[in-house]
């Protein structure tokens, strides 16, 4: 029997053809005019690395109305709302850049409804999971260790509508670098350039409606969706933003380190962002002048080496074990001195609310929420009325906690982000405060 030639050879023979036609005609690099290899086995051409680029995709599965209920119903409870689609999901490798404009690769979930057209886009980034590549949301799997299980959060959106990308974070998956937290403009480029890589899986069918994208992010994410839409603007001035939602979203980062000393749960906080503003800023903040000593040797391997889900096991409750008596001196201070003024002022600078922006604006935040106290929402919420020009709110949940805000707000976000796409008024708290707008707690 005559043998079958094998077409591989003819087939990386072309890739190679194509790979030379692009460097000659659009004056390329080599490593820009290459062709990336989905893990369907299918070639993705690629003649750039723009900001939002997708370098490679999976297979696409399906949830059906009853999976993405089953789905819902793992975080949702009681709160599972009737699904109205099915849902197909896609993870992407996408481009992003760092503020240099060096090229970044970074992974993203996405979750789009299924037979719907003009679909709103829901961007949201996660909550912490950790530094280290093994943490990041991509490899999240819930019924082994639950980092909040994010895949819940997409597939409820997407069933009621929403095309929804969820992002890693800058750094992570990424061997050549770490995930510099809390470092805003990184996380919001993030944010930003995966809800770009959302848009081009569906430049082919286009059934989404780009007029109306939602910035949306959980605790770290919300400062990460509230960064995204301060450099919107001038970052993705194609993207049109409609509104910004954060659960619990940390606004401030010296009140949020501060907070650990008034009641936040969160010891491993000032060591993740040590590790990251030293590694991005290039900075040497002497450490041992504000942790102790057991917590200085291996800083950066602790950090790098603990997920969301060992870190309070190993940082423990008590700040007075982890930082020095000096530091948590300076932590209350409104004048930390010279020998922590630098790494305040990186904290500062890292703040959100400041900017001019016309974007709508949603706080939702558990009464009682023990990571992000209640306290500093109000700060914030000055900060906007005092520079927003979109119509701004905050809504206190006086039950929920920092892990249940995204449940029980789920009804008032879902009619926040529909009124705004169909042109109808939400609250303005910055103009005409809400009279049962809930006191926030003095935590």
């Amino acid at each position: 029997m005559k043998q079958r030639k094998s077409l591989k050879p003819v087939f990386l023979m072309a890739l190679a053809v194509i790979g030379t036609i692009l460097i000659v005609r659009y004056n390329l690099r080599p490593e820009d005019a290459k062709i990336v290899i989905q893990s369907n086995g299918l070639p993705l051409s690629k003649t750039s690395n723009r900001s939002g680029d997708i370098i490679s995709q999976s297979r696409t599965s399906v949830f059906t109305p009853e999976e993405v209920r089953a789905v819902s119903r793992q975080n949702y409870g009681g709160y599972t709302p009737t699904p109205l689609n099915s849902v197909k999901k896609t993870t992407v490798e996408y481009y992003s850049s760092d503020l240099d404009g060096k090229p970044i690769k970074i992974y993203a979930r996405i979750y789009q409804p299924i037979g719907k057209t003009k679909v709103p886009i829901f961007g949201f980034a996660t909550g912490t999971v950790g530094i280290g590549d093994q943490c990041a949301p991509s490899l999240e799997q819930p019924s082994k260790v639950n980092w909040a299980n994010y895949e819940s959060h997409m597939v409820t959106y997407a069933g009621q509508g929403y095309a929804t990308v969820v992002t890693d974070y800058e750094g992570m998956r990424d061997p050549s670098r770490i995930h510099h937290y809390m470092v805003g403009a990184l996380e919001g480029r993030a944010v930003l350039d995966s809800v770009r890589a959302l848009i081009n899986l569906d430049k082919n069918t286009k059934t989404l409606d780009t007029k109306h994208i939602f910035l949306t992010g959980y605790s770290q994410g919300g400062h990460a969706a509230y960064w995204a839409d301060q450099i919107a603007k001038t970052y993705s001035p194609e993207l049109s933003v409609t509104g910004v939602v954060g659960w619990g979203p940390v606004m401030d980062v010296e009140e949020t380190l501060a907070d650990v000393v008034h009641g936040a749960n969160i010891n491993w906080f000032g060591p993740y962002v040590m590790t990251s503003f030293t590694d991005y800023y290039g900075e040497n903040y002497r450490p041992e002048n504000m942790l102790l000593p057991q917590w200085t040797t291996s800083l950066r391997s602790d950090t790098l080496n603990h997920c969301i889900d060992t870190d309070l096991s190993y940082w423990g409750h008590d700040p007075a074990k982890v930082y020095t008596q000096q530091f948590i001196q300076a932590m209350n201070s409104s004048l930390p001195g010279p020998t922590y003024q630098r790494f305040f002022d990186r904290m500062a600078s890292n703040i959100v609310g400041n900017a001019t922006t016309t974007s709508a604006k949603l706080i939702n935040q558990g009464g009682r929420d023990n990571v992000v106290l209640p306290r500093q929402q109000s700060p914030a919420m000055t900060r906007i009325c005092a520079s927003s020009k979109g119509p701004a709110a905050l809504k206190i949940y006086p039950e929920a906690t920092h892990y249940s805000a995204m449940e029980q707000s789920f009804t008032d976000t879902l009619q926040w982000m529909k009124d705004l796409t169909h042109g109808v008024a939400v609250p303005n708290q910055c103009t005409e405060p809400v009279a049962s707008s809930p006191t926030i707690p003095s935590t």
